[in-house]
């Protein structure tokens, strides 16, 4: 982890040619067909993560210590977003109800 953020060295060799395979379709940059298809999707996360459409937006703000708690998380996870990581631990927490 760099400068708090995470980096192709964070994860496994696999997930990280997968990203950097990812990064250089970025940065050749995309058609007006690609371009097009991605604005008719929906925001939020896929149906494939759960059975609805995520339209719930929850702002947290957390303090240094549970920020890097939560980077350690993700790392030791391999989890590359932070909503992915609150919703794994968020599922954790309310199945142990």
């Amino acid at each position: 982890m760099k400068n708090g953020y995470l980096d192709f060295d964070d994860f496994p060799p696999d997930v990280a040619e997968m990203l950097r395979k990812d990064v250089e379709e970025a940065e050749r940059g995309y058609t007006d067909e690609q371009l097009k298809h991605a604005r008719i999707r929906h925001p939020g996360r896929p149906l494939a993560v759960g059975s609805t459409r995520a339209d719930t937006v929850i702002r947290v703000r957390l303090d240094k210590d549970r920020k890097n708690a939560l980077k350690a998380y993700m790392k030791k996870h391999h989890i590359m977003t932070l909503s992915t990581a609150v919703r794994q631990l968020l599922d954790t927490a309310l199945a142990a109800q």
